[in-house]
């Protein structure tokens, strides 16, 4: 439970940061500034939510039956036109 507030602390202070500085910027103009501190603030939230099924999958468990499964649905997804199944005669078709 610890983490998560940790994570929490260091991303808002460091887009607090960030967006002080944005706002201090004389280059920038006040519709730029509220573009990039919006940007500043929604980039990691939305990394984190793409990024997330990849790294936290749901389905960490695989049985035994589904791991063959795949494995036989891969190998015959390599056959191409019938080769190598047993089906194939090596005979031309009528």
């Amino acid at each position: 439970m610890i983490f998560p507030f940790i994570f929490l602390t260091a991303y808002l202070s460091f887009s607090i940061f960030t967006s002080v500085k944005i706002s201090q910027s004389i280059t920038l103009s006040r519709s730029q500034k509220a573009i990039n501190i919006l940007i500043n603030f929604l980039a990691p939230v939305l990394w984190y939510y793409l990024i997330s099924p990849i790294i936290f999958p749901k389905d960490k468990i695989i049985t035994r039956d589904d791991r063959e499964k795949m494995i036989a649905e891969e190998r015959g997804s390599r056959m191409e036109n019938g080769v190598g199944s047993s089906t194939h005669t090596g005979l031309p078709r009528n």
